[in-house]
């Protein structure tokens, strides 16, 4: 006889269930666009260094949610994200003992190389490929529309090497020699002087990142199939995406077939080099941390498809 009650019971839980399980789509497709501010590594530098012209940030990705309950589900997605960034160059530095194939080919003399550039501007640009997982909260507080957040933390995978160009005839560079053992400097034409920088040779590979990331917003209830959504969002990486200290090359290498090669800033050791700048120079501006957390801040807007049992 209990055991006749219990399977009644049981069978009765069941039901109300799976009954209740109809008044909310348990499966969710999201597909979400956000756009906003994002910090570059040119925040770190005094403005009369480089002058930071733009730096933003997008993202488009589509997830899947699976809601337990009318309020609580859990998202896994895949989603694709853009850097881009500007910013004029007014920096000065000096590489010693810099060994010039096209000055001496036999690669016996070393000069200090000495560089300047006037308003070169760089632009940079960063594709990624993210995965995020998410804790989606959802509360219709007027019926059809309501509130829509979500927690959690993306990988994010660098699909390209680190773009940057200098734009022609965008400011200059300026370079001499120094050989100390002559005490001679070189400023002549065409190996030294003034010279247009258009393209930056070397590229890395910048490093993978985990993000922590978190959406808020209003969802606008439609029909009973999808909703429009409107809100803000952020992420915040938790490891330096920059390459290794080893792999990082100088502001600017020799070049065969060229005066030089100017490099991207994203390739180069170029905030180690500032900090020294400060350092030889004694001037009063701060040291640089020489590493870079990605954070960006921006609106998103999409739309989620309801799909039910």
């Amino acid at each position: 006889m209990n055991r006749k009650r219990i399977t009644v019971i049981l069978a009765a839980i069941f039901y109300i269930s799976a009954v209740c399980a109809q008044d909310f789509a348990h499966h969710r497709i999201y597909f979400h666009y956000g756009m906003g501010y994002a910090n570059s590594m040119y925040d770190k530098i005094d403005n009369s260094f480089i002058h930071r012209n733009y730096a933003l940030g997008s993202v488009v990705e589509l997830k899947y949610a699976r809601f337990f309950t009318p309020r609580w589900g859990v998202g896994l997605g895949v989603g694709l994200s853009q850097f881009a960034a500007k910013g004029t160059l007014n920096i000065a530095g000096v590489i010693p003992r810099y060994n010039d194939p096209a000055y001496d080919p036999s690669g016996q003399r070393y000069y200090d190389l000495r560089y300047q550039t006037d308003n070169l501007t760089e632009q940079q640009r960063i594709w990624a490929l993210e995965i995020p997982l998410q804790i989606h909260y959802e509360h219709h507080l007027t019926g059809q529309h309501g509130l829509f957040a979500g927690l959690g933390i993306k990988g994010s995978l660098p699909v390209i090497s680190a773009q940057s160009r200098f734009p022609q005839s965008e400011g200059t560079l300026t370079i001499s020699g120094y050989d100390a053992f002559t005490n001679t400097l070189y400023t002549d034409p065409p190996h030294f002087g003034t010279q247009h920088v258009r393209t930056t040779p070397a590229t890395l590979k910048l490093r993978s990142s985990v993000d922590i990331i978190g959406d808020v917003g209003w969802i606008f209830g439609i029909c009973p199939a999808f909703d429009l959504y409107a809100g803000v969002y952020g992420s915040y990486g938790f490891i330096d995406i920059l390459p290794k200290a080893g792999d990082k090359k100088d502001f600017i290498t020799p070049d065969h077939n060229s005066r030089v090669a100017v490099n991207s800033l994203l390739a180069s050791n170029f905030l180690s080099e500032y900090n020294q700048y400060i350092k030889d120079n004694q001037l009063n501006w701060k040291t640089v941390g020489e590493k870079w957390n990605r954070l960006t801040i921006g609106i998103k807007i999409g739309i989620h498809f309801k799909i039910r049992n």
